[in-house]
């Protein structure tokens, strides 16, 4: 979960510089990271299916909403539960004045890129293209 929370500090603090969370920043965090959590999920469903394990999870389908859902409602739970998400800017915060700091995008963007290649070669596995052809 240290990268998740790592993620959430970032998506935090480029919240807030943008302003466009101006009142809630907390929420801006955890809907980017809720979006990375649902890419890496669809991924290990992928590779499931790709190994011959059925799943039973459309992403296309209906089942968009209530994961899309649960998965906002879980991370809102866990970053509010006792104030988490302060202690973990507070620690990411102390440990950013120590060292070099990285721009927020830049993390983001990263882990943005290599969840959208990991799911593109899960689904590639899946579906037994490119390198995967028999």
């Amino acid at each position: 979960m240290r990268i998740y929370d790592y993620l959430f500090y970032k998506t935090y603090i480029l919240a807030e510089k943008s302003g466009n969370f101006e009142g809630i920043p907390v929420f801006g965090g955890i809907i980017f990271v809720g979006f990375c959590v649902v890419m890496n999920v669809s991924a290990i469903v992928m590779l499931a299916e790709g190994f011959g394990i059925n799943v039973g999870i459309d992403f296309g389908g209906w089942h968009k909403y209530p994961l899309g859902i649960g998965t906002t409602a879980l991370l809102l739970f866990y970053y509010y539960y006792k104030g988490r998400y302060k202690k973990i800017i507070e620690r990411y915060e102390a440990k950013a004045s120590a060292g070099k700091k990285i721009h927020p995008f830049i993390v983001i963007a990263i882990y943005y890129v290599s969840s959208f290649g990991l799911a593109l070669l899960a689904g590639l596995f899946k579906n037994k293209d490119w390198i995967f052809a028999q």
